[in-house]
């Protein structure tokens, strides 16, 4: 892991999202009123855990087929 080159890709990312959002809707969010905002962080949050959960769903399944194969001996490579 390098965190200055992570850091460097997220900032780079967010740096597009923002530059995209004001080609988009101009400085609209500098005078949406807060409460507005505010709601817009509470449903991007609502998505981030609704992603959160398929993730974990998905992981629960690869778990269990993973399983499966360990029960076939499968796992290791000394099938």
């Amino acid at each position: 892991m390098n965190l200055d080159a992570d850091l460097d890709r997220f900032l780079e990312r967010l740096r597009a999202r923002l530059v995209s959002g004001a080609a988009t809707y101009g400085d609209a969010s500098f005078t949406r009123p807060a409460a507005e905002l505010l709601d817009e962080v509470q449903q991007e949050l609502e998505d981030v855990c609704g992603w959160g959960l398929i993730l974990w769903l998905r992981l629960e399944r690869l778990r269990a087929a993973v399983e499966r194969v360990e029960e076939l001996g499968g796992a290791d490579g000394r099938q």
